[in-house]
């Protein structure tokens, strides 16, 4: 079952010069956050379809249609080298790169050949549309240079923690907008400048995890239940932790939506023993589940659908260890939008 969860999107060298040509060009007009440039993008996705064959244009056709829990892409090129640093330059610093600039445009391009739209939350990330996920604050297996040990260091993508299987947040819904709060993104895609020791991330479909839950327990799980507290990533005095939300709903485009955080999600006060019993059994199989390991590298690209599989990884060995991370919402979210162009939404 999990391999039909999972599909791979391998491209010939003429597609990839073309991704690589198309991908430079968004780049040099300053990116996902340049206004703009999202049109562009989805100008170029229109160009590339003509020369994808037709197993390729029916893999990403599933993605789009939210029947796959993720998506690798392979056999990318980047332009010139770009040797692993002796440490993690200051974020900053990246941010600024032409390299970083480069994979976040392809994708970019990648979200529009699936036909979704990259975003950003105005509550997250700064309100930037590319996030750069690496250890800049602490708790990797090797300290980073002038780490205290006393020091808390926050559970999100900027720290080297582990960080527990997990859709993203915001948790309050998942596909329409509700009492003003923008859904979850539909998807994220993932893409390395830099993974030294072959880092994976780990994914965990979810259909085979509710299929082994069972129905009761699944229906429990649509019940207003679960707490959830506030992500470390979100902007200061923005964002709220939950109380009494939903883990699970029906969505008739992809069958299911779930939204869930291994260490962020608790059991209401008031839930009742069935809704105990099925976050029970079901922290139950998600903890047994083998997860799928994706290691990325700077010519592939990991799409995940956020609706349908859990990712997560293991504490950072390698600090210098630099993933390129988009959110992207499918033609079937509705969010609440801040800004068309580049295309912010209130969390």
């Amino acid at each position: 079952m999990q391999d039909s969860e999972v599909a791979y999107l391998k491209f010939d060298q003429d597609q990839a010069r073309t991704l690589a040509a198309a991908s430079q060009y968004l780049a040099d007009l300053g990116g996902p956050q340049a206004p703009g440039v999202a049109s562009q993008a989805r100008q170029w996705a229109q160009r590339l379809q003509p020369i994808l064959d037709a197993s390729q244009k029916a893999v990403l056709q599933r993605f789009a249609d939210g029947q796959l829990s993720a998506l690798m892409c392979s056999q990318m090129t980047c332009p010139g080298s770009d040797p692993v640093p002796e440490h993690l330059p200051q974020l900053a610093t990246l941010a600024q790169s032409e390299r970083c600039l480069y994979l976040a445009s392809r994708n970019q391009l990648l979200l529009a050949l699936a036909s979704y739209r990259a975003f950003a939350f105005d509550i997250d990330n700064e309100g930037q549309i590319v996030r750069l996920v690496g250890n800049f604050k602490g708790g990797g297996s090797v300290p980073r240079p002038g780490e205290e040990h006393n020091t808390r260091i926050e559970l999100s993508s900027h720290a080297g923690l582990r960080l527990g299987p997990h859709t993203e947040a915001p948790y309050n819904c998942s596909v329409v907008a509700r009492e003003g709060r923008s859904p979850a993104p539909s998807a994220l895609i993932l893409s390395a400048r830099w993974n030294p020791a072959n880092e994976p991330t780990r994914i965990i479909p979810l259909r085979g995890i509710l299929e082994q839950l069972g129905s009761l327990h699944a229906l429990a799980l649509t019940s207003a239940s679960f707490d959830f507290t506030r992500s470390d990533c979100f902007v200061a005095g923005q964002g709220d932790a939950g109380k009494a939300t939903t883990m699970l709903q029906f969505d008739p485009n992809g069958g299911f939506s779930l939204r869930y955080n291994s260490y962020r999600f608790s059991l209401n006060d008031h839930a009742s023993d069935a809704a105990a019993r099925a976050f029970d059994a079901f922290q139950a199989l998600v903890r047994d589940a083998q997860p799928l390991p994706f290691v990325l590298q700077p010519d592939t690209a990991l799409l995940v659908n956020n609706n349908r599989a859990l990712h997560g990884r293991d504490i950072l060995q390698d600090n210098r260890r630099l993933l390129v991370r988009l959110f992207g919402y499918s033609r079937f979210a509705s969010p609440v939008v801040l800004n068309d162009d580049p295309l912010l939404v209130r969390g």
